[in-house]
């Protein structure tokens, strides 16, 4: 029983308990240790869980998650330095067309600084949404937001990440020829 339950809890929210940590720490290392923490938290305390009502879980679990991020950035000096560590460690596997894959990777890092250039809540939004395959409804109820307020935020989220990419300025420009 305890391990199917566990089993299943893995299953259920593991992919969405990733993307919010992805959206708080902008790693994916830091973001699969401080899933392994969770899930070994929620192990440890099995018992309790098994008390728990079904849909109770995934407050608890998520509330589990969002301490122990409290906890990784008490643990480092600051975000923006770890960020800087993390991203020093990029080196890509060369092989194929040298000057596509320096393009590929530069249009790469474009996107991945408009992902981390985004407030920290979109951001995490975003991720819950597109790693996480969660819908609003339940990033809502695991943020403890209105679903309409979250459709809100990802529809910004993805206006800013469109402007800092520059697709907008294109799309307004057009726009603004067509107006004279």
């Amino acid at each position: 029983m305890r391990k199917d339950l566990f089993h299943e809890l893995y299953v259920r929210y593991s992919s969405q308990v990733f993307a919010y940590l992805f959206g708080r720490t902008s790693s994916k290392d830091v973001a699969a240790d401080l899933l392994q923490d969770v899930f070994l938290r929620i192990w440890n305390r099995m018992e309790a869980v098994e008390q728990m009502p079904d849909d109770q879980r995934m407050y608890w679990i998520f509330s589990i998650t969002s301490n122990k991020v409290k906890d990784y950035y008490r643990k480092t000096s600051n975000q923006k330095k770890a960020e800087e560590n993390i991203r020093g460690i990029n080196n890509p596997i060369l092989g194929g067309d040298l000057s596509q894959l320096l393009e590929k990777r530069e249009q790469f890092r474009d996107l991945e600084s408009a992902i981390s250039s985004l407030p920290e809540e979109l951001r995490c939004i975003l991720l819950m949404k597109v790693i996480g395959e969660m819908n609003s409804s339940q990033i809502g109820a695991a943020l403890n937001i209105p679903a309409g307020t979250i459709r809100y935020k990802i529809a910004r989220a993805r206006q800013l990440l469109a402007q800092n990419i520059g697709l907008l300025e294109t799309e307004a420009a057009g726009r603004s020829s067509t107006h004279e």
